[in-house]
């Protein structure tokens, strides 16, 4: 199984891409890798060879997909056709079954509440994703104070992150990585 943490050390920042015109911009970025959101099925063979060509990470970020089904079926079609490094879902089964086919599995989780806050340690304790990403990212700090003898894996912080000084100051607060759709962060 292939660790993130590496990936990241010298930027801590993820591409978030929505359309063509977004991804055309993360393709010059200095990212390693790229969330593909949110685009059709029939531009992802496509859309991943540009990626890979690139030499960046490609993640899907299956629960927003157009026309991919959110199910284990697609996870499988996702690993046998070679069209990402990983996904990233809020469906911990489907976390699960993309690394049982040695794709990274990001388990996204929405901190609302304490209820988000015990639901995310229920997921934490019956899987082991290869990475959490929290949003928003600025409940990322919160999540590490609250749960970090539970966690084994790194945290990504998504959302809301618009400043070069907050990727620092979520960096230096015990966060790995920041996903983004921000372009100048890229």
């Amino acid at each position: 199984m292939r660790h993130l943490s590496h990936y990241f050390s010298k930027n801590p920042v993820i591409a978030a891409v929505r359309n063509e015109k977004d991804l055309k911009k993360a393709l010059k970025s200095d990212v390693y890798a790229i969330v593909i959101m949110k685009i059709s099925i029939l531009k992802l063979d496509e859309i991943v060879k540009k990626i890979q060509d690139h030499d960046k990470l490609v993640f899907i970020h299956i629960d927003l997909m157009v026309g991919l089904g959110r199910d284990k079926e697609a996870v499988k079609y996702l690993a046998y056709n070679e069209l990402c490094d990983g996904i990233i879902s809020t469906k911990g089964q489907l976390v699960k079954e993309a690394m049982k086919y040695d794709l990274m599995g990001i388990q996204r989780l929405f901190l609302l509440d304490s209820e988000a806050l015990r639901t995310g340690r229920s997921m934490l304790d019956n899987n082991s994703p290869s990475a959490i990403e929290v949003l928003p990212g600025v409940a990322a700090p919160y999540l590490i104070k609250r749960i970090d003898e539970r966690i084994s894996c790194p945290i990504i912080a998504g959302g809301l992150i618009r400043t070069k000084e907050e990727v620092d100051d979520l960096v230096d607060q015990g966060v790995f990585a920041i996903s983004t759709g921000e372009k100048s962060l890229w």
